[in-house]
C-alpha cells in the first residue's frame, strides 16, 4: 500500500471562489497520481456536475456546525487510513482550520499517517473588519491553534507575510489556479438573458457574494456619480445575506432601471465578454478569483487596495486603478477616470493580462504539492 490521498474538508460546499479553487487544485492533483476526496458537512448543486464527471468523491457528513461533526470526520480519517499510506487532510477557512487542529491535538496518536494542512483563504484583515473583540478573540485562538499544523498555506504573499507575524511560524503562499481553458470555452456561450440583452447600454461589472465582505453598497454609492457622466448599467452577479439592504438602496436612489441583481450565475464569463469595465469592492480578501478571470477576459479593471490580492493581481496599480477601501468617491473617480481614457486603461490591462501565468493550473499545481510535502513527516 503506498497510495496518497488528499481530503479537502470544506464548512458547507456550495458556490464560492473556495469551492472553485479547490476543485482545480484536485483536478491537477488527480492527474499528478493523488486520490482526491471533498468532505463536506453539505452542498448546494452547483459544482455538483463537474464534480460527478471527474474521480473526485464526494462525501456529505450532514447538516449542521462542523462542531456537531468531530467523531464523523475522526470516523473518516481512521477508515481511510486502512487504504492509503498517506493521507493529507486540508482544511479550508479559519474556523475549520481551528477545528482541524483541535481534532489533531485530541486524536493526533490515532492519526499517525495524516499530515494536517491548514489553507488560510482571506487575510487576517478580515478580523480588524468586524467587531474588534470576537475579531480579537479569533487572531488569538488561530496564533495558538495554527502553530500545531505540519503545513500552512496563503493563497497571496501579503497574506502569508501577514500570518507569519502572527504565528511566529512559516507559512506557504500558493497562488489559487484561477486561469484554465474552461473559462475561454465559457466566455464564448452566447448571452440569452433578456434582461441584459434588452438594455443596450455598457456595462460596469462585479461578482461576489452579496456579503459585508465584498462591500457592493460603496460600489452602489460609487455608482450613483458615474451615473452623472456616463448612462451605463451596473451588473453584480451573486447572492448572500445583504440582498434585501441593496435593494433597498437601489430603489431609494431611484437606480431599478439601471442596476441588476440577478443572483447567482454558472457562467459569469459571458457577462465579462460583453462588458466594458470590472468593479471590485472588496474590504478584504485573500486572493480574488473573479479578479484574475476579469483580467484574463481582458477587462480594464477598478478595484479596492484590500488585503490582499489585488495589488499582486494588478501589479502595485500599474495593471489596474486601484482606491482606497470603503471610499466611494475614489472608486467613482477610478470608474470615471478608466472609462474617459481608454487607451491608457487597454494599455494597463495588457500588462496585468501579461503576469497571469503565475495563476495556471499546470504552474500552481506542482508549487502546492511541494508545498503540502514540506512537512518533516514527509521526510
Amino acid at each position: 500500500m503506498n497510495l496518497s490521498l488528499i481530503i479537502f474538508f470544506h464548512p458547507n460546499f456550495s458556490d464560492g471562489g473556495v469551492e472553485r479553487t479547490n476543485l482545480s487544485l484536485a483536478k491537477g492533483l488527480l492527474n499528478s497520481g493523488y486520490k482526491v476526496k471533498f468532505l463536506t458537512t453539505d452542498a448546494t448543486s452547483h459544482f455538483l456536475n463537474e464534480i460527478d464527471q471527474s474521480a473526485i468523491q464526494l462525501k456529505k457528513l450532514g447538516p449542521g456546525p462542523i462542531s456537531k461533526h468531530l467523531f464523523g470526520v475522526l470516523k473518516e480519517l481512521r477508515s481511510d487510513a486502512k487504504n492509503f499510506s498517506r493521507i493529507y487532510f486540508i482544511s479550508c477557512q479559519y474556523y475549520v482550520n481551528v477545528f482541524s487542529m483541535f481534532l489533531r491535538l485530541l486524536f493526533g496518536k490515532m492519526l499517525k499517517n495524516v499530515i494536517f494542512v491548514n489553507s488560510e483563504r482571506n487575510h487576517l484583515d478580515e478580523f480588524r473588519q468586524r467587531r474588534k473583540l470576537k475579531g480579537n478573540l479569533i487572531r488569538l485562538l488561530l496564533k495558538i491553534s495554527y502553530r500545531f499544523a505540519d503545513v500552512v498555506i496563503a493563497n497571496s504573499n501579503e497574506t502569508a507575510r501577514d500570518l507569519e507575524k502572527v504565528l511566529g511560524k512559516k507559512v506557504i503562499s500558493v497562488y489559487n489556479p484561477t486561469i484554465n481553458e474552461r473559462i475561454q470555452l465559457l466566455k464564448r456561450e452566447p448571452l440569452t438573458e433578456r434582461w441584459f440583452l434588452d438594455d443596450p447600454r455598457p456595462c460596469i461589472l462585479a461578482i461576489g457574494r452579496l456579503v459585508f465582505q465584498k462591500d457592493f453598497l460603496t460600489l452602489l454609492r460609487a455608482f450613483l456619480r458615474v451615473r452623472k457622466e456616463f448612462d451605463f448599467k451596473l451588473v453584480i452577479l451573486g447572492e448572500g445575506e445583504d440582498r434585501t439592504m441593496l435593494e433597498k438602496f437601489v430603489h431609494a436612489n431611484n437606480l431599478t432601471t439601471s442596476v441588476y441583481l440577478p443572483g447567482f450565475v454558472a457562467n459569469p464569463y459571458k457577462f465579462m465578454q460583453a462588458s466594458q469595465l470590472f468593479v471590485l469592492s472588496s474590504r478584504y480578501e485573500g486572493l480574488p478569483n473573479a479578479l484574475i478571470e476579469a483580467v484574463y477576459c481582458n477587462l480594464p479593471c477598478v478595484s479596492t487596495s484590500c488585503r490582499s490580492g489585488p495589488r499582486e493581481i494588478l501589479l502595485e496599480g500599474a495593471g489596474g486603478r486601484l482606491v482606497a477601501v470603503g471610499n466611494s468617491q475614489q472608486m467613482a473617480a477610478a470608474i470615471i477616470d478608466t472609462l474617459n481614457e481608454p487607451d491608457t486603461s487597454m494599455a494597463m490591462s495588457a500588462l496585468a493580462l501579461r503576469g497571469l501565468d503565475r495563476f495556471k493550473p499546470e504552474n500552481v499545481v506542482p508549487i502546492f504539492e511541494r508545498a503540502i510535502n514540506s512537512s518533516s513527516k514527509c521526510a
